[in-house]
């Protein structure tokens, strides 16, 4: 009994010793929107022509392909939850041999914040990784429905993939 009173004085004393408060435990406010398919709670609401789980190459992503014609977009839509727990939108997209010009929208409330979307410029070889604050695209604390990745221009885009898709 003596052992443990000194163990609980220790973890007590030893903060203030150190000059501080203990630490507060690390969280992990995490929520996975797709992987190599989408998680619990999300849908495909695209009004652009997609593919889930694509086998690009021999990668082992699986990631949405997507076929966007003028203005048309991959639409991950889920029941309104908030966003308090996060700070940043993260995902990875792969372009496809050209330059290619996509925005990333935030849906709040069953509308698109259009006025805060965010452009991407697609490299024509690889992944861009693409970490976007929640407050840029007007999504921070707020009841989230969902996310766009489209199209940003009146022309016909070659496909394009998104993979990795979360909330941080």
């Amino acid at each position: 009994m003596k052992a443990k009173a000194f163990a609980l004085a220790i973890l007590i004393v030893l903060p203030a010793i150190a000059g501080g408060q203990p630490a507060p435990p690390a969280t992990s406010s995490e929520m996975p929107i797709y992987g190599t398919a989408l998680a619990p709670g999300w849908d495909n609401w695209s009004w652009a022509p997609t593919e889930l789980s694509y086998t690009l190459g021999g990668s082992a992503r699986r990631p949405i392909r997507v076929a966007a014609g003028p203005y048309q977009g991959l639409y991950l839509h889920h029941a309104a939850f908030s966003t308090a727990p996060y700070r940043a939108l993260s995902l990875l997209i792969h372009g496809n041999g050209q330059s290619q010009q996509v925005r990333i929208v935030a849906v709040v409330n069953g509308q698109p914040v259009a006025d805060r979307a965010r452009p991407a410029t697609l490299s024509t070889n690889g992944w861009l990784h693409v970490d976007v604050p929640l407050e840029a695209i007007g999504a921070a604390n707020v009841m989230l429905d969902g996310i766009w990745v489209q199209n940003a221009t009146n022309a016909e885009l070659p496909p394009f993939y998104v993979a990795e898709v979360r909330l941080h």
